[in-house]
């Protein structure tokens, strides 16, 4: 009976007690739960979009007990730590005592802008005042310890940039001082001052000031970035101009400004586009590549940088603690397949043309890229790689090589006439061959006779040009690690077009590059696979390998070619193999012509064009000749 009453009276007591004790968690604490724990996730989502990319911290301001004073710390927080994204979750349940108290953990995990992710836990504190729920204005809210005059301090610390490698694993590149060169937002530099950068540094002057104009109140407004000894010499008259200002630093820089420029490519503050480029741990204060290798391995060549956050104490202004610490990686270099020596001498031999040139360099066994040069002035534009050229008589390489597909031999003989009319369009030689009547394949090749050889045009398929071009590699995408033109020979729409393929003409269009490995070709019996850099970019065969007949005959029409023909020019160049080329192209309603000349010597292969020279045994030729009087 006792143990009866005594339970009956413990069951009273607990549905009497219910959940009062708050601690116990009763319906009073369920409630003080819920009502504290809604207002720290509303504040939690309000501080997610406070530090989004253009948030304001308004909204979770509101939700504290001092909104201005919180919002104003919490932007603060965000300016210091440079963030880009925030997450902030709430642990757990919030702890609620008598007193109308509640807490919440808050995980917290930040990206840095620049240097990584940083995460800590901080802890929300909700008061109620009256019949709402408000987050205490604490500085321990965004971190603990920060209080409410301490402050975070972030240094960001990038590793020395690495450098790109030319075949031997010598640097192309080092960490240079350079200086940028701006001006001061607003309206304090003058007319003279922009008139300055135009004629001495070649800014555009007028777009410079617009950009000033618009730019916030005592921004720096960068215009260029040159060599610290460039400016050393420019120092004394532009400084003496109103609004000048300059910034100290280091840049990747090859030995001179023009050294494979358009390889090498350059580097530049961060644009919007070149940030994406390179990476997320990037800054837009950073100097990155914009344009060649700088640009396509940007991040292998940056590496990642480090940093640190540091708790520090208000008044002093001395570190308390360091919470947060980043290592940085160091960059890694990026090797080549140049040869410093060989890409010098391009540069020098085309630094003797008055016109625009452009010369390829490859080993024609690997495909392995030796130099790549443009000229005669220093351009980041890489036409050796990317310019579309109708290839001119270069491209009789692949012709004969058809020719000899169908049946024809090195004797057939080829009737070499002033002119020969295909269906209505009358084709003729270039100006300084004259007819002689019916010769050999090999004398037409030599004299680089165009009727002779489109002569022959009935003896090919439709598809003939086009399946002879791809045994060399012409019209594959080349998978460089820079963008490369292959080359196209489509199929003829009709004899005309089919004609003119056989002559470089038409709708064919090949980049110095293309015609370099089709002399490649000639020289190992296989087309191969262009490479820049290797292990990055494909090698091997780019084709099965060409008839050992047709290889023979190849090379005996392009040796006879600087022995007795066109390309004698270099006949006092060593045991050198080429083929001379003058292409027709129209340039602002004219014609002009471009001149070629493609070839090989050991197991080095080349191709030239200049743009608009007369023909490629005058305007080409010589510039090859100080080329491979350079190596042996």
């Amino acid at each position: 009976m006792k143990r009866t009453t005594a339970i009956v009276c413990l069951s009273s007591l607990l549905i009497t007690a219910g959940c009062s004790d708050s601690k116990s968690g009763g319906k009073s604490g369920n409630s003080e739960q819920q009502a504290s724990g809604a207002v720290i996730k509303q504040f939690a989502d309000a501080w997610v979009k406070a530090w989004a990319p253009n948030g304001k911290p308004d909204a979770a301001g509101a939700l504290t007990d001092n909104p201005t004073v919180f919002a104003k710390r919490l932007d603060d927080v965000d300016s210091a730590l440079v963030t880009s994204t925030v997450t902030v979750t709430p642990q757990g349940d919030p702890k609620c005592s008598d007193d109308n108290n509640c807490t919440q953990d808050l995980a917290v995990e930040a990206q840095l802008r620049g240097i990584g992710t940083m995460k800590w836990t901080s802890t929300a504190a909700a008061v109620k005042t009256g019949d709402s729920w408000k987050v205490k204005a604490s500085g321990d809210t965004i971190y603990p310890g920060l209080g409410d005059n301490n402050y975070l301090k972030r240094v960001r610390a990038l590793p020395a940039r690495a450098s790109i490698l030319d075949r031997n694993g010598v640097a192309l590149t080092a960490n240079r001082q350079v200086v940028i060169v701006g001006v001061a937002a607003g309206t304090k530099a003058t007319a003279a001052t922009y008139a300055a950068f135009t004629k001495l540094l070649d800014v555009d002057g007028a777009k410079l000031a617009a950009r000033a104009k618009a730019a916030p109140a005592g921004q720096f407004v960068d215009a260029i970035t040159i060599r610290a000894e460039e400016w050393e010499a420019l120092r004394p008259t532009m400084t003496k101009l109103p609004g000048v200002l300059t910034m100290g630093g280091t840049q990747s820089l090859p030995p001179t400004a023009n050294f494979a420029r358009s390889l090498i490519g350059t580097m530049k503050t961060a644009t919007e586009d070149t940030l994406k480029n390179a990476g997320p741990t990037a800054s837009a204060q950073d100097q990155v590549g914009t344009t060649g290798l700088q640009y396509a391995f940007q991040q292998q060549l940056a590496g990642t940088p480090g940093g640190t956050v540091a708790l520090r104490d208000g008044k002093t202004k001395l570190t308390i603690k360091t919470v947060f610490t980043q290592k940085g990686t160091a960059g890694q270099p990026v090797k080549t397949t140049i040869d410093t020596n060989m890409q010098k001498a391009a540069e020098a031999a085309l630094a003797t043309s008055k016109l625009p040139a452009s010369l390829v360099a490859v080993q024609a066994s690997t495909g392995q890229i030796l130099a790549a040069a443009n000229g005669p002035d220093p351009t980041s534009y890489n036409r050796a790689f990317q310019g579309r050229y109708a290839p001119g008589s270069t491209f009789k390489i692949v012709t004969s090589a058809a020719l000899l597909g169908s049946g024809e031999s090195t004797t057939t003989q080829l009737p070499c006439t002033d002119t020969i009319n295909v269906f209505g369009k009358t084709f003729k030689n270039y100006d300084a061959l004259a007819a002689y009547g019916s010769g050999t394949m090999q004398k037409a090749f030599n004299e680089s006779c165009n009727t002779a050889f489109i002569s022959q045009h009935a003896r090919l398929p439709k598809d003939g040009m086009t399946k002879a071009a791809a045994m060399f590699g012409i019209g594959r995408d080349l998978g460089l690690s820079l963008s490369a033109y292959g080359g196209q020979v489509p199929l003829p729409k009709d004899d005309v077009e089919e004609a003119a393929s056989m002559i470089g003409q038409g709708t064919v269009t090949a980049s110095p590059l293309a015609i370099s490995l089709v002399a490649a070709a000639v020289d190992h019996g296989t087309a191969m696979k262009p490479v820049l850099v290797p292990g990055k970019d494909a090698a091997g065969a780019a084709a099965s390998p060409l008839p050992a007949a047709t290889v023979a005959a190849l090379r005996t029409f392009m040796r006879t070619t600087v022995t007795g023909g066109t390309a004698k020019v270099l006949s006092g160049s060593g045991t050198v193999a080429a083929k001379t080329g003058t292409a027709e192209v129209v340039v602002n309603g004219k014609v002009t012509t471009n001149a070629w000349m493609a070839g090989y010597r050991g197991d080095v292969a080349f191709a030239v064009i200049v743009e608009g020279g007369e023909s490629g045994s005058h305007t080409a030729g010589p510039i090859l000749k100080p080329f491979l009087a350079a190596f042996k």
